[in-house]
C-alpha cells in the first residue's frame, strides 16, 4: 500500500497521534532535564508506531529540503535513533540521501571507544534530531559530540517543542525547528 504524502494532512494526523498516544496532562513527572512537570510528551509512543514514524520522517524530510547543505541527521540515543533511521531510509526515495548517525551518552568502553556511530567527516553539515525539546540539554550533548568529530550542526529538528522558557538561551544560540508545539498539541 502506498500512502500519498500531503504535508498539512500529515501534520494534522501527527497531532492526533501525539494527543492519543504520547501526551499526558495532570501528572507529576521528572523530565530528562531534571525539571518537574505536570505534563509529558512521550515521543517514543509515536516514533515506535508505524504510521507515526512514517509521518515524522516525511515531515522532517520536507523541512530538511530547505537545507540542501545537510548530508546527515542524528542525535542523542535513544530518542533520536528511530527518527534518524527513518529520515535516512526515506531520504533514499526523495534523492536527498541523508546518512544517519547516533550519539551515545558516553563513549563506549570497548572497541574504538567511539561516541558516535555512523560516519561524520570534518566540515560535514548535519541536522541534530530530537524527539522533544524542553531545555535543549539532550540536543546540546549531541551537538558537543558532533563538534568534537569536526562536523557542523546547522539546525536542531524536533518532533515537539514544549515551549519551555528554560530553552530560550538554547534557541538563541542554535536554530531550532519543530514539527509541532505544545500550544498546537493542547489546541483541540
Amino acid at each position: 500500500m502506498t500512502t500519498r504524502f500531503e504535508p498539512a494532512a500529515a501534520k494534522h494526523r501527527l497531532l492526533q497521534l501525539i494527543r492519543e498516544r504520547a501526551y499526558k496532562d495532570g501528572i507529576d513527572i521528572v523530565l530528562a532535564s531534571g525539571k518537574r512537570s505536570d505534563f509529558y510528551i512521550n515521543g517514543k509512543k509515536v516514533t515506535l508506531h508505524p504510521e507515526g514514524l512514517w509521518l515524522i520522517g516525511k515531515l522532517l524530510l520536507e523541512k530538511l529540503g530547505r537545507y540542501p547543505e545537510i548530508t546527515a541527521v542524528g542525535g542523542l540515543t535513544l530518542g533520536a535513533d528511530p527518527i534518524a533511521s527513518a529520515v535516512a531510509a526515506l531520504s533514499h526515495e526523495t534523492g536527498q540521501n541523508l546518512a544517519a548517525f547516533l550519539v551515545r551518552k558516553e563513549a563506549k568502553g570497548h572497541g574504538t571507544g567511539s561516541r558516535i556511530e555512523g560516519d561524520l567527516e570534518k566540515g560535514q553539515k548535519v541536522a541534530i534530531i530530537e524527539d522533544t525539546v524542553t531545555t535543549g540539554g539532550s540536543a546540546l550533548k549531541a551537538i558537543e559530540a558532533v563538534l568534537e568529530a569536526g562536523a557542523v550542526p546547522v539546525v536542531v529538528m524536533a518532533i515537539a517543542d514544549r515551549e519551555d522558557p528554560d530553552a530560550d538561551a538554547f534557541r538563541r544560540h542554535y536554530k531550532v525547528e519543530s514539527l509541532v508545539t505544545l500550544s498546537e498539541i493542547r489546541a483541540r
